[in-house]
């Protein structure tokens, strides 16, 4: 019996596109991506993602991080590239993130469609327990050999902290190893470094890491050899003279426009009276007899007048004036006007008031006696 064909116009090339379209939608849906991460990590330790595709290798794939306490907020993103192997991984600083939680997420990647085994979020709680740390010894210190790292954390008591000491080129320098907490939680290591920089000491308890404290460590400065630079003092010139009290001796002294140092010979207290550079007369008596008068002055591109004479009346004997940064020094024999208004007071003491009424009243007791 002869079998009978179908009829139907066009069945096969529609059968044929039904079964294509099938496997088509069975390939595009065996794509996959997933990504692991942990749930819990410290503040300031590595973000690590792992992850596995089975997209086709040469795609690019990012790798996101974001805040996601209230709001959604993006803090870094990676991209990768699916490799041969069709595994990856990524790493997301945490250093200055605040606590709180977090998620790390996979975008769309343009076409592709993943099936309902893909894993493309996680969520992260960072954790910080930096507070828990003191540190006691400087963070900064000045190079000897060795690192001072002492301090204390809250609630370890008797117990031990586990340190680790890693230089700025991420060589080990110490540890990981335990340190004996005290009663009160404190502790205290020292370090041998062979070189400054800095260096990073991180902090682990039995409840896993606490955080990092960033150390540095200067060069020793120098010693300092002073160095005296020589200066050229100006030439002291000088004159002498005989002066007392009743007669003191004068000085003539060329200044320029700068500062003249004027002193005195010792062996004598010593008096000096100057004009100054406003006019007004001054008296220095300063010192005593072992060491000279002495006095500056700013000149005034004239000759100014100095006397000079003994602070006591007994004393008398030869000055010698000298002045540094002077164009001369010379004893003048008359008295110099400025002076000639101003003489020197003598020292006698006048009669007392006392005797001199009684004197007073002496001579008039004869008068009156002389009268009768």
């Amino acid at each position: 019996m002869e079998r009978k064909q179908s009829r139907i116009p066009g069945i096969r090339p529609i059968i044929f596109l039904l079964i294509a379209s099938v496997c088509l939608t069975g390939l595009v849906s065996a794509y996959e991506i997933s990504i692991s991460a942990p749930t819990r990590l410290q503040v300031g330790l590595p973000l690590v993602v792992n992850g596995t595709s089975t997209l086709p290798a040469g795609i690019s794939v990012d790798i996101v991080l974001y805040r996601s306490d209230y709001t959604t907020e993006e803090i870094a993103r990676h991209t990768v590239t699916i490799q041969g192997d069709k595994e990856f991984n990524v790493v997301f600083d945490t250093k200055g993130l605040q606590k709180g939680q977090y998620k790390v997420e996979v975008p769309e990647i343009g076409s592709y469609s993943y099936l309902g085994g893909s894993t493309t979020l996680r969520v992260v709680e960072l954790i910080d327990r930096t507070d828990e740390i003191t540190i006691r010894s400087d963070l900064t210190q000045v190079f000897d050999g060795s690192l001072e790292v002492e301090g204390s954390i809250k609630d370890l008591i008797n117990s031990g902290v586990q340190i680790e000491v890693v230089s700025l080129d991420n060589k080990v320098i110490f540890g990981p190893e335990y340190v004996t907490t005290s009663m009160e939680g404190k502790f205290s290591q020292k370090v041998a470094i062979t070189e400054p920089g800095q260096y990073e000491v991180s902090f682990t308890d039995s409840k896993g890491y606490i955080g990092t404290k960033t150390f540095t460590v200067k060069e020793k400065p120098a010693t300092l050899i002073p160095t005296t630079i020589p200066t050229t003092a100006p030439p002291a010139l000088a004159a002498a003279a005989s002066a007392s009290a009743e007669k003191p001796a004068y000085f003539a002294v060329a200044t320029g426009t700068g500062q003249v140092r004027v002193f005195t010979s010792p062996g004598i207290d010593w008096v000096i009276e100057y004009g100054d550079e406003r006019g007004v007369m001054q008296k220095v008596n300063d010192k005593g007899k072992i060491e000279g008068e002495e006095v500056t002055i700013q000149g005034t591109g004239d000759i100014m007048y100095f006397k000079v004479y003994p602070y006591r009346m007994a004393d008398k004997g030869e000055v010698t004036l000298s002045a540094e940064g002077a164009g001369s020094v010379e004893v003048t024999s008359s008295v110099p006007a400025v002076f000639a208004e101003t003489p020197t007071p003598t020292q006698s003491s006048p009669l007392p008031v006392a005797l001199v009424i009684a004197a007073f009243a002496a001579v008039g007791i004869l008068a009156f006696i002389r009268r009768r």
